[in-house]
């Protein structure tokens, strides 16, 4: 049986991509829309703690994917492999959107009038978080190890 990956890979390095771009774009097109000194604390002080709950939260939700696509059981008559990569693509697919939303979160606050220190901080993030919910080859495996442990019983 041949494993493959590639599409949670492709979702990954997508999410890469537009991170990256989203730095890239702030310095080539520094256009901003300045608010005033308190309207960017506000919003700073706000994107900074909904990345604070963002991060335990995506692991806590891949945590909880991984675990259902172990023991949610298959129809009958399907194919384990399909099942599996719809199954993790899905999941990894919902940990690099919220890493998405986080780094959007600092190209927003640079926008904002904001300098680049926030941009840079929370762009970083969503580049190690995605560091960390990248697609894993034995998570993937244990998924299928899981589903045909189960469909010999």
């Amino acid at each position: 049986m041949k494993i493959s990956i590639f599409f949670p890979w492709l979702i990954t390095n997508v999410v890469i991509l537009l991170l990256l771009l989203s730095i890239i774009s702030a310095h080539f097109y520094p256009y901003q829309h300045i608010l005033d000194e308190n309207e960017r604390i506000f919003w700073r002080t706000t994107f900074y703690i909904l990345t604070i709950f963002i991060l335990p939260l995506t692991n806590l939700l891949r945590y909880i994917f991984l675990r259902l696509n172990q023991t949610m059981p298959l129809l009958e008559n399907t194919n384990v492999e399909s099942v599996v990569k719809l199954r993790y693509t899905l999941t990894v697919s919902i940990s690099m959107l919220l890493m998405l939303i986080v780094g959007s979160f600092g190209a927003t606050i640079f926008y904002f009038g904001d300098g680049v220190n926030s941009l840079h901080i929370l762009t970083g993030v969503a580049l190690l978080g995605v560091f960390l919910y990248r697609p894993k080859l034995i998570e993937y495996q244990q998924i299928i190890h899981a589903l045909t442990e189960n469909d010999d019983d």
